[in-house]
């Protein structure tokens, strides 16, 4: 009997006293990836800086972001665009200065936003101090990289010490050092020797270096290539990849990728991070730059007794393009939410600065449908700068190139593609420089694709952004339950649910007319939806009924192709006053997968 009353006294809670537990800031932030050479020049010279991002907080904060993530800034000879560090502790000249980085820190703090910034842990640049007295075999430096001898091959001539192969090279990832007579390991750049991890004394200095940063006052950290951090010790050949081509394929790289130690080492930062918790209260955030597949990212999440990484990357987004039909897209967001760890948070990126923005892999018409499908996911957004205005991938011609990767006549792959200015206006250079003209040609569609002119249009990219963020931000969409459905072969639809409240997100990923039609496959939805918000493309406006079943006697309304809309069965505009998920002193509400829908499961606690 006790039991019984339990439960009707969690069903008394459950209807009619929902309350909110706020959770810590990062678990449904939306983090803004800023790439600070493209941001906004504020000094003239053509290239973004630290300046210039503090002149934009406030449209960051109008957008309504929650954390800005920025991306390398320290010294650097620029060989790979800052990541290859000459200097962990300071920005580069060409960003401005450690009191420019100061102000920006604490501009960021006076908007009540967060700041993570990336870290470069793998390898430093070969002009790194560490590096020159390394190749002098000097103390404590003498082993913060890796070196080997070469292989003997008779008594008069050596070779590389293995097969290993650099990623961006494509070729051996040991170069000879004459000063030290000696290999060392780069797996990307010759100009980034690996640093050696299985040193104490490197791995010590590296947690001083985030000690530094964390008592400047930023907020956490996006560590760049955690896959790569350790080799195996005994430097064996890798075997042969009987699936590869050639170049970094050709071999199967059970030595160089992957270690069980690299997870040890975010472990060990996870700690750093820790300490500063345990003295303040604030959380710091750990992120890590992740390509592998949904079961391997959990790894890097840890436990609740073995803390590593907050957020693994979820870039599953990135690799998709116009072939991706509904049941692709349904599988994949499943199947990365049934690999989740019971206290993991989900993240969504679409674009970055490693590839190709949406509009050039899905058509310019599709930007209003992604951003409906990206924003109102559940748990953390993170959102490529310019992703809001619908910025396209550029051309850039072999002379205007500046990546590292592909700046030969024979190699037409480049990454400038999506990492070109910012348009602010129409203005010469879109407002970005008063230089002659900025490090990379801006788009040439700045003239109306801008921040200013799609500030004035209410139906432009960025004000249907803007709604889906203010959207975002209500208790439907941070708390709701989530399930997905294939409404046909290029209809896909998801819903969020709670309590009586229903916000329905619906994507044409075709290229013909579709029906919407729900009869089927979500029988619980409302017959007639009303639009909260449309794609400029949909031929829908906001308030429109929309028909969804064909049970009321009338057929479903059809969505043209490459259009969106998000769905409501109520005005959907109370707003939450921060990250919370229904709690209560008895119940807590846990979010998990079912077969192929995510439901709801209710954990009593009886005492």
């Amino acid at each position: 009997m006790r039991f019984l009353h339990a439960i009707v006294v969690l069903i008394g809670i459950i209807s009619t006293s929902t309350a909110y537990r706020d959770l810590d800031w990062y678990e449904c932030m939306l983090q803004y990836q800023i790439y600070p050479r493209s941001f906004k020049d504020s000094d003239g010279d053509g290239i973004g800086d630290l300046r210039g991002i503090v002149e934009k907080l406030d449209y960051l904060v109008d957008l309504g972001v929650d954390a800005i993530w920025i991306q390398p800034f320290y010294q650097s000879p620029m060989r790979d665009l800052g990541y290859d560090v000459s200097d962990y502790r300071s920005p580069d000249p060409m960003f401005g200065s450690m009191t420019d980085l100061e102000n920006l820190i604490k501009a960021v703090k006076e908007r009540g936003l967060k700041l993570v910034i990336d870290f470069v842990p793998n390898h430093s640049s070969d002009e790194h101090e560490w590096f020159k007295l390394s190749q002098e075999g000097m103390a404590p430096y003498k082993d913060y990289y890796v070196w080997a001898d070469g292989r003997i091959i008779n008594e008069s001539y050596t070779d590389v010490p293995n097969n290993w192969i650099s990623l961006f090279e494509g070729s051996s990832a040991w170069a000879w050092n004459e000063k030290r007579r000696q290999y060392y390991y780069h797996v990307f750049s010759i100009k980034q020797p690996d640093l050696n991890y299985r040193n104490t004394a490197l791995r010590e200095e590296i947690n001083n270096i985030l000690r530094f940063w964390l008592e400047l006052g930023v907020d956490g950290f996006r560590i760049d290539a955690p896959g790569w951090l350790m080799e195996a010790p005994h430097f064996r050949d890798e075997p042969l990849n009987p699936d590869g081509d050639k170049g970094f394929m050709a071999l199967n790289h059970v030595y160089t990728m992957f270690q069980e130690e690299n997870f040890d080492l975010i472990h060990e930062w996870r700690m750093v991070l820790e300490e500063f918790k345990n003295k303040d209260g604030h959380t710091r955030l750990l992120s890590v730059e992740d390509f592998s597949v949904p079961q391997f990212k959990a790894k890097y999440m840890g436990n609740s007794t073995y803390l590593m990484a907050q957020m693994p990357f979820n870039f599953m987004f990135e690799f998709k393009d116009y072939e991706e039909n509904a049941t692709n897209i349904n599988d994949s967001i499943q199947s990365y939410l049934r690999t989740l760890p019971a206290s993991g948070v989900p993240n969504w990126a679409s674009e970055s600065h490693d590839y190709t923005r949406i509009p050039t892999r899905f058509g310019a018409e599709s930007v209003d449908a992604w951003n409906m499908l990206h924003l109102l996911l559940p748990g953390i957004l993170n959102v490529y700068y310019g992703m809001e205005l619908g910025l396209e991938d550029s051309f850039i011609r072999q002379d205007q190139r500046q990546d590292h990767i592909g700046r030969t006549q024979f190699d037409t792959t480049t990454r400038d593609t999506s990492r070109t200015p910012m348009p602010w206006d129409n203005t010469k250079n879109g407002g970005f420089t008063i230089a002659k003209k900025p490090w990379l040609p801006i788009h040439s569609n700045y003239v109306y694709k801008n921040v200013k002119s799609q500030l004035e249009d209410p139906e432009s990219h960025l004000n249907t952004f803007k709604r889906l963020v203010k959207l975002r931000k209500t208790n439907v969409i941070r708390h709701g339950r989530f399930d997905t459905y294939v409404l046909s072969t290029w209809v896909f639809m998801y819903t969020r649910t709670l309590e009586s409240e229903t916000i329905a997100v619906i994507i044409n990923l075709g290229t013909e007319t579709e029906q919407i039609c729900t009869n089927d496959v979500a029988q619980s939805l409302p017959a007639i939806m009303t639009v909260h918000t449309s794609s400029r493309n949909s031929d829908y406006k906001i308030g429109d009924e929309v028909t969804l079943s064909s049970t009321i006697g009338r057929p479903c309304s059809e969505l043209r192709p490459k259009s969106g809309l998000v769905l409501s069965n109520s005005n959907a505009n109370t707003y939450s006053r921060g990250c919370s998920i229904l709690s209560s002193c008895a119940i807590n509400l846990v979010v998990f997968v079912t077969g192929m829908s995510l439901s709801t499961r209710i954990i009593h606690s009886i005492i």
